[in-house]
């Protein structure tokens, strides 16, 4: 009896002491939480701001009279005087807003517009960054926010606000833009997460992410859970993770970007080891010896970097294999590969809304596989498109492809737009792959589900 004693004395209070603590811990965690919401919206806030004056610019542009006129004018105007027209022009814009960067890129001539003249002549079989263009026009959107390197700027990482330019009857004469500096931003960022000890990303709707304080992450790294959380643009989600983190998540439809902030939750971190210890009483000093190391531990974020060649869920390697192998604007090593195709799931984002996603990607890929007979390599390049480098002449590649399509539509109910060239081995494999992209979004332009050719 004696020896039960210290036991019961212990349970005693152990169910006394949680009495006392379940709730001022409840207490403390939704004041926890709401704390998280106004850090967040604060964040939130920051970003719009610097964000609505460059697309409100962007836009005004875009139906400015004299650049509207004077690309209806452009096919009857001298060369020379559109030069220099444009380039007294967006001086004199660059002059009044501040920002470095201005420019306009005609559809019917591709020439690239800037403060110091023409640039360039777009031209995505030449050049793959210039790729985005011909994949803003065929998307109808009238304003896109991207982030990639500024070929003008050494390359240097911006985001570009775009918006279309469209004459009275609505037909596309261009598009205008504005490039802000990423290390203005990441400044900004770093700052906020300093102060405030979270992570700060913007991720696109397929969780890669656009915005980050470490250049390695940019448009390399996925926060795939964050879309889980299903965020509209009115207010934050909020998930916990893991033992003691969270995760706050808001669609900025401006931007169509997902704004995600993580941290750790203080207060649990230093309550639920003494939670633990309440209710399994003998472990009390364990388990507080565990709390005091588990403190202890760094800040952590779920930022998953795609520096794996493997990707999770359909085990295929992805695009950090492809850089690995050949680098990011390599040229192919071998003659085994005569065709390289790229193909996608046909309005994917309805699909995956009403159904398995995740089924329906995995079962693809096994049709894929099907078709490819393992004469050639299958890359997840992003969310639901694939890269195929194929060990067959293009006609039959072509031939299995359609097979593909068809068994997809019969079997899954969903259709799928592919692009397929011959390699050309004189030009590297960026090259090579927006050749194929071109010849997929011609298929998507025609309402999807087929196999184009170029």
């Amino acid at each position: 009896m004696k020896q039960k004693i210290p036991v019961i004395i212990l349970i005693t209070a152990s169910l006394i002491l949680l009495c006392f603590i379940t709730p001022s811990f409840l207490h403390n965690k939704k004041h926890e939480i709401s704390s998280n919401q106004l850090v967040a919206s604060h964040i939130y806030g920051l970003i719009a701001g610097n964000t609505q004056r460059p697309i409100g610019i962007s836009t005004g542009l875009s139906s400015d009279d004299f650049l509207i006129k004077a690309l209806e004018r452009e096919a009857q105007t001298n060369e020379k005087q559109m030069e220099q027209m444009f380039s007294s022009f967006l001086s004199a814009v660059k002059n009044q807003f501040g920002y470095s960067s201005f420019f306009v890129i005609s559809d019917k001539t591709k020439r690239y517009y800037t403060s110091d003249g023409i640039a360039k002549i777009v031209n995505p079989q030449l050049d793959p960054y210039d790729n985005w263009y011909p994949l803003f026009i065929t998307s109808g959107q009238k304003l896109l926010v991207e982030t990639d390197r500024d070929q003008l700027f050494d390359y240097r990482w911006s985001i570009f606000i775009l918006s279309r330019i469209l004459d009275s009857n609505g037909q596309t004469l261009g598009v205008c833009g504005i490039g802000l500096q990423m290390e203005d931003w990441q400044k900004m960022l770093l700052a906020v997460e300093k102060e405030y000890k979270v992570k700060v990303n913007l991720i696109d709707t397929q969780g890669l992410v656009q915005v980050d304080t470490d250049f390695n992450n940019l448009k390399n790294a996925y926060i795939s859970e964050a879309l889980t959380d299903n965020a509209g643009e009115d207010f934050f989600t909020h998930t916990d993770k893991g033992r003691n983190g969270f995760r706050m998540t808001r669609f900025m439809p401006n931007l169509n970007w997902y704004l995600v902030v993580q941290g750790n939750n203080t207060i649990e971190a230093q309550t639920a080891g003494k939670a633990v210890i309440i209710l399994i009483d003998i472990f009390l000093i364990s388990a507080i010896i565990l709390l005091l190391l588990e403190h202890k531990k760094k800040l952590h974020h779920d930022l998953v970097k795609s520096s794996l060649p493997e990707d999770e869920l359909t085990g295929l390697p992805n695009r950090n294999y492809l850089k690995e192998s050949y680098g990011e604007l390599g040229v192919f090593n071998t003659t085994r590969y005569k065709s390289l195709a790229v193909f996608d799931i046909d309005h994917f984002k309805i699909v995956n809304d009403g159904r398995d996603g995740d089924k329906i990607i995995l079962d693809v890929v096994d049709f894929a596989k099907e078709a490819l007979d393992d004469r050639g390599i299958m890359f997840r390049w992003s969310g639901d498109e694939f890269v195929l480098f194929i060990e067959m002449k293009i006609d039959e590649a072509e031939s299995r492809l359609k097979q593909f399509c068809e068994k997809s539509k019969r079997l899954l109910d969903v259709t799928i737009s592919a692009g397929i060239v011959e390699v050309d081995l004189s030009v590297s494999i960026k090259t090579n792959y927006y050749r194929a992209v071109q010849a997929c979004y011609a298929i998507k332009e025609n309402g999807g589900n087929g196999v184009g050719r170029r």
